[in-house]
C-alpha cells in the first residue's frame, strides 16, 4: 500500500496511481487568467500537484471580482492577481513550482510565454486574447483547454492542435466582444472544475479528454450537451 501522503486519495485511482502523480510532478501548465475560471483551476492543479504551474495575469484584484473569484479576499483589492493568487496556492501546496507572469499577451511575446507548456488553460474572458492563445497554442502544438461562462451559461472546449476543432471553427468567435461578462460565482466553479480535470486527464495521457467536443452547461435548466464541432475548412489555426 502507498505511504499515506497528503495525494494519498488520489493514488487509490487506477486511471492515476503512483506513476501517474510521477506525471504530474513533472508536467507544466499554464493559465492564462486569474479570475472566475483561473481560480478553481488553479487551486485543484495545485491541490493534485502538477509539479510547475505559470499564473498569466496582467490585472490587478478589484471588488467586482469578489462575488466568483475565492483566491482573493477583500484586503487583496488593487494587488496583482497573479502574484496574491501564487501566494495563496503557495500555502496550499508549497512542494510545486509556482510562477506569476504579470504580462499582457500580446502577438510578439503569447508563444514566448506558451512555450514548455505540457498543457495551456485558457481561462479569460476576452475573445481577443482567447483567440491569441488558441493561435500560439496551434503553433506550438499544445493541447488547450478553453473554457468560459455568460451568467448561468457555460462552456469546455478541450482542443489538440491540428486534429481537433478549436474556438476559432465556432461561427461565435467571431461575434463583437462585449464586456462586463455577466458571471455566477456557483458556474465558473463549475466549469473551471471541468477544465482541471480535462486538463489533468491530457498530462495523464488518458482516453476520453473531449477533443473537438464543445461541452455546455445550462444552469437555469440543469442540463449538459455535448456538441461536436467539426474542423472549419478556412480556420486560420488549421493552416
Amino acid at each position: 500500500m502507498a505511504a499515506e501522503n497528503r495525494y494519498s486519495r488520489q493514488l487509490l485511482i487506477s486511471q492515476l496511481g503512483e506513476a501517474g502523480q510521477e506525471k504530474l510532478a513533472r508536467s507544466c501548465v499554464t493559465v492564462v487568467g486569474c479570475g472566475g475560471l483561473g481560480s478553481p483551476v488553479l487551486t485543484y492543479l495545485t491541490l493534485a500537484g502538477v509539479g510547475h504551474i505559470r499564473l498569466v495575469d496582467c490585472d490587478t484584484v478589484s471588488e467586482t471580482n469578489l462575488n466568483r473569484q475565492f483566491l482573493y479576499r477583500e484586503q487583496d483589492i488593487d494587488q496583482s492577481k497573479s502574484r496574491q493568487a501564487a501566494l495563496f496556492l503557495k500555502e496550499r501546496n508549497s512542494k510545486i513550482r509556482l510562477e506569476p507572469i504579470e504580462a499582457v499577451l500580446t502577438e510578439e511575446n503569447a508563444e514566448q510565454i506558451l512555450q514548455g507548456s505540457d498543457v495551456v488553460v485558457d481561462c479569460v474572458d476576452r475573445i481577443s486574447v482567447r483567440r491569441l492563445v488558441g493561435h500560439a497554442c496551434q503553433k506550438l502544438e499544445i493541447s488547450l483547454i478553453e473554457g468560459g461562462i455568460h451568467g448561468f451559461y457555460g462552456y469546455v472546449l478541450p482542443v489538440q492542435p491540428g486534429k481537433s476543432a478549436c474556438l476559432e471553427c465556432l461561427e461565435t468567435n467571431r461575434a463583437k466582444e462585449n464586456l462586463p461578462v455577466p458571471a455566477l460565482g456557483a458556474v465558473a466553479g463549475l466549469i473551471g472544475s471541468i477544465q482541471a480535470v480535462e486538463c489533468m486527464k491530457v498530462l495523464l495521457n488518458l482516453d476520453g479528454v473531449h477533443f473537438g467536443t464543445l461541452l455546455q452547461y445550462d444552469g437555469i435548466y440543469g442540463e449538459f450537451e455535448e456538441i461536436p464541432v467539426k474542423i472549419r475548412p478556412d480556420c486560420s489555426c488549421q493552416k
